[in-house]
């Protein structure tokens, strides 16, 4: 009997014990992480904060801190940039895994060390996910073997003021490693880092024309470095990826943010085997290029350029390439001025007229007698430029509408918008049936062409008339052609009340409040009857 007591109360002090020691182990881990904290401070969260786990680390760069460490400064050592003709203003860096785009992205960020900025602003694209706007983060920190960076929530929170466009949201961060891969190389180079990271999923002129001017507005006095993460042309064979990105480079040398885009639509309409893009991270570039002529910068200066099938041989036959560039401000700049006071684009001659509706009449008559696309062929730099167009058909004989579609954004040349846009008319207008054979002698095609959307800062600016209308606040957008408010009779304030409740359903005043951004446009009309 007293053995077994004995023996129950053995095995209760063997637990006591083995307790005490466990809670000692305790004590120990949380003393040694407090001395931990105490040494580097960046890297310990507190309880109540939320920090971004790494996404890529073991894939895109090694997830061993010591690794890591060391590959980042073994790029930068065997990085020579050459010196910069002025003051620093932004940088476009590649994002792919380090063997292959690191040695690039040290001839970049090299330029950073001894330097101290109040923040980073990196810019990636969203390989994944489609969102409209810009997504910022919901953490605090964002965690890398190297430990953890500090995101500027300040800045954050001045860019949620300034623009309804953005939103915070780490779901579209999930997998993304467009924005953590440059992490790295700016913890080991800058002493101190505060960052904030933007996801960019929409390249349109107006998303990036208003993230731009958002980021340039929330910057002012501060000391911010700009980065854009982008790799370049995806995968031609090794030989044409160098040629398709020389190109790019060129483009980007002429501090043209929307001459990016319109490259991109005549790169790829050339057919060029394997070429899927110039730059993944296009809305990126133009946002940053065109933040940074607003913060002073007038000259793009490459400092490194190579493609995957130089760095490894096995990828030469389908390519990826990676620049290293710094945009700079040289000294007085005339082209800082505002973007928005640029003259809006030349008018379309009358023999490029002509030819874009002998474009449509072709298109339509094809696909309405064989259900065939037609080739088209554009000889005028004019027809090889991206423009938003719309087409509309009518009836001869009454003068009717028979069918209208078009885009406020420009997705093709000039030439190939037509020649789609015509068939679009003729067959995807919900209104209408579509076009028949006996009906074509009896259609009137007429071609209205969009100049580049310009945001303004006031309504007094608006021409009735002569511009088209655009209201945007945050996801709900309105716009009216040039000729709705003649056609109806309105004055300005009764069109911007229409516009908003009628075409974005918002309050009918939202066009005074300040989260309410407003966009102006021309159009160049023209008919078959005008021309005859």
């Amino acid at each position: 009997m007293l053995g077994r007591i004995w023996g129950h109360w053995k095995k209760l002090l063997w637990v006591a014990a083995a307790a005490l020691v466990i809670k000692g182990i305790i004590v120990l881990a949380v003393f040694t992480g407090a001395l931990h904290s105490q040494r580097d401070p960046i890297l310990a969260a507190a309880p109540d904060t939320k920090v971004r786990p790494p996404q890529a680390d073991g894939g895109f760069y090694p997830a061993d801190p010591d690794r890591l460490h060391s590959q980042v400064e073994g790029c930068l050592a065997h990085a020579e940039p050459p010196e910069l003709d002025g003051r620093l203003v932004a940088l476009i860096v590649p994002h792919a895994g380090y063997d292959f785009s690191g040695p690039t992205a040290g001839y970049a960020f090299k330029l950073l060390a001894g330097q101290q900025y109040d923040s980073i602003i990196v810019i990636g694209p969203s390989h994944q996910w489609p969102f409209p706007g810009g997504a910022l983060t919901e953490s605090d920190f964002w965690e890398t073997p190297l430990g953890n960076v500090a995101v500027d929530r300040e800045l954050c929170d001045s860019l949620l003021a300034i623009s309804k466009r953005f939103r915070c949201d780490d779901m579209v961060q999930r997998g993304e490693h467009s924005i953590e891969v440059e992490l790295p190389f700016l913890q080991v180079v800058l002493d101190e880092l505060k960052f904030c990271p933007i996801e960019v999923r929409d390249a349109s002129q107006m998303n990036c024309d208003a993230i731009a001017d958002a980021l340039a507005q929330a910057v002012g006095e501060r000391q911010v470095l700009l980065v854009a993460s982008s790799d370049m042309a995806h995968y031609p064979a090794t030989d044409i990826t160098a040629e398709v990105d020389a190109q790019t480079l060129d483009v980007i040398k002429e501090m043209d943010p929307q001459r990016l885009s319109e490259w991109e639509v005549e790169a790829l309409e050339k057919g060029t085997p394997g070429l899927h893009c110039t730059l993944c991270g296009l809305g990126p570039v133009r946002i940053v290029m065109r933040a940074a002529i607003r913060l002073g910068a007038d000259t793009a200066q490459v400092l490194f350029y190579t493609n995957s099938g130089r760095v490894d041989l096995r990828t030469a036959g389908q390519s990826v390439g990676y620049c290293a560039v710094a945009l700079v401000d040289t000294g007085p700049d005339e082209r800082a001025a505002s973007l928005d006071e640029a003259g809006l684009d030349e008018e379309i001659s009358l023999d490029d007229q002509r030819r874009l509706l002998e474009i449509a009449r072709a298109s339509l008559e094809s696909y309405t007698r064989r259900r065939q696309i037609p080739d088209v062929t554009a000889d005028s730099p004019a027809l090889r430029c991206p423009r938003a167009i719309f087409v509309t058909l009518n009836l001869k004989d009454s003068g009717a509408l028979r069918g209208c579609i078009g885009s406020f954004e420009p997705h093709h040349s000039l030439a190939t918008a037509v020649n789609l846009g015509a068939i679009a008319a003729g067959f995807q207008d919900p209104r209408f049936p579509g076009v028949t054979a006996a009906e074509l002698d009896n259609i009137e095609i007429s071609i209205s062409i969009l100049s580049p959307m310009r945001r303004i800062r006031d309504a007094s600016e608006i021409e009735l008339g002569t511009h088209g209308i655009v209201v945007c606040q945050g996801q709900k957008q309105g716009i009216f052609l040039p000729e709705v408010a003649p056609e109806q009779g309105w004055d300005l304030e009764a069109t911007l009340r229409e516009l908003c409740s009628q075409k974005a359903h918002l309050p009918p005043d939202a066009w005074q409040q300040p989260q309410t951004e407003l966009w102006v446009f021309t159009t160049q009309h023209f008919s078959e009857a005008d021309l005859e």
